[in-house]
């Protein structure tokens, strides 16, 4: 089975407009332009956003939405499951996922980005410990792991 570790952008071409309303009016939102911008332009970047990243890409195009704003609707997209939330690796701040399958998160402690991590053999190992093993009166429907460590590539910052 493959290992898949990508920090490349989520869509290499933005969805249409048309689709990011079709995408929010699914899941039961209003597809206002600033949730539409808001969501276009969390797809467009690179990795794990935060608020503050995507906010900075979306006054390019439209000057007046606000930092409020931004997180206001990335909140109603993680209610909505149009994307998830991820930590970051220092626990500071609030880092935002668009791709909602199934997968892991890696934390580089040394560059601190946060890499994908998909690997179906190791979803079945924990799948299998729990069918086996169990959680008193708790049933798992999905999981997530986060692992901290450092990319033995990456640049060290001493």
């Amino acid at each position: 089975m493959s290992n898949s570790v990508d920090n490349a952008p989520l869509h290499s071409t933005p969805p249409s407009q048309s689709r990011l309303r079709e995408l929010l009016g699914q899941a039961g939102l209003r597809a206002t332009q600033q949730r539409i911008l808001i969501l276009e332009s969390l797809m467009q970047l690179s990795g794990h956003p935060t608020a503050e990243q995507v906010h900075r890409s979306v006054v390019a195009v439209s000057p007046s939405i606000s930092l409020g704003t931004v997180y206001k609707a990335l909140d109603s997209f993680v209610a909505a499951g149009l994307t998830k939330r991820v930590a970051a690796a220092d626990g500071t701040s609030r880092r935002y996922d668009a791709d909602c399958s199934a997968h892991h998160h890696l934390f580089c402690t040394d560059t601190q980005e946060i890499i994908d991590y998909c690997d179906p053999q190791l979803d079945a190992l924990i799948r299998d410990f729990f069918a086996t093993r169990g959680l008193k009166n708790f049933q798992p429907t999905s999981f997530s792991l986060h692992i901290t460590g450092s990319r033995l590539d990456a640049p060290r910052n001493d």
